[in-house]
Order: C-alpha cells, then structure tokens, then sequence
C-alpha cells in the first residue's frame, strides 16, 4: 500500500505539534513563593569563626525576582574560648532565578545556589558574608539550604 502524500505530511505536521520540537518557549520558572526552613554554616578558618544560622524565610515572587523574610532565625557564632548567639530575622532582596539557578542577599550575605525537586523543594548552595562580630566585619564563606 502506497502512503499518501497528504496523510505523510498530516502526520509529520501532527507529531511536530505534540512534542516533536524542543526549540520552543522554555518551561515557565519555577514558583518560590510561601515558607522556606533554613540552614546555613558559615566559618573564617583563618580566625577560626564558625557561625551556623536556622529559621524560617517566607518568599514572595514576580516572575523571575524574589524577596523575602527570614524570621525565628537563631543563631551561634563560636571562637576559641567564645561563643555569641545572634539572630538573622531580616529582610531577603535581589532575588533572582535564572534556569534552575538563584542568588538573594541579606545585607550581610550573598547567597547563590541551585534549585531542586519538582516542584522545586530544596534549594542549596553556597553563601559569602561580611558578617559583624564583636563591632568587627569579619569575611566568612559557607553552606546554605532552604527545603520545605
């Protein structure tokens, strides 16, 4: 049996139209909105600071931006022979997704890291502050995760 022209190219514009091209629009990003936990571990071996930070962050998104608030945060900042509770409850701004990537700052750290889950239930990556201590800035890196 001969095909048909017509039921060739019918058939050809039918499985293009249901997924056959993957160079159309990009899915759309992801949504971070509502309340996050979070982690964070921060040091500065140098001067041998370790501070790590949990609580709670509630995102609010347009689009690709985000901001956000930290709350019931409690943290433990120690040093030889020292340790200093503070609290990072605070606002979260510049937040920004690019593909499956995000950054945001608390006016003391910059965060950037990776998206994961779907939908999206973990972000991860890493953070770098300029962090006060004792009415000294002290430059720290780290390790930080939202989840829900």
């Amino acid at each position: 049996m001969r095909s048909s022209p017509v039921l060739l190219l019918t058939s050809l514009a039918l499985a293009t139209a249901c997924g056959g091209d993957s160079s159309g629009p990009s899915d759309s990003t992801p949504s971070l909105a509502g309340a996050w936990s979070l982690e964070a571990d921060v040091s500065n071996s140098s001067l041998q600071v370790s501070c790590v930070l949990t609580g709670t962050v509630t995102l609010t998104q347009s689009g690709n931006q985000f901001s956000g608030q930290a709350s019931n945060t409690s943290g433990l900042c120690t040093a030889p022979g020292q340790s200093e509770p503070f609290t990072g409850d605070g606002p979260l701004t510049g937040g920004t997704i690019s593909g499956s990537r995000v950054s945001y700052t608390d006016g003391i750290c910059t965060y950037t890291g990776t998206m994961s889950g779907d939908p999206v239930n973990r972000i991860q990556g890493d953070v770098s502050c300029d962090f006060p201590i004792q009415g000294t800035n002290v430059p720290m890196n780290g390790t930080w995760q939202l989840s829900r």
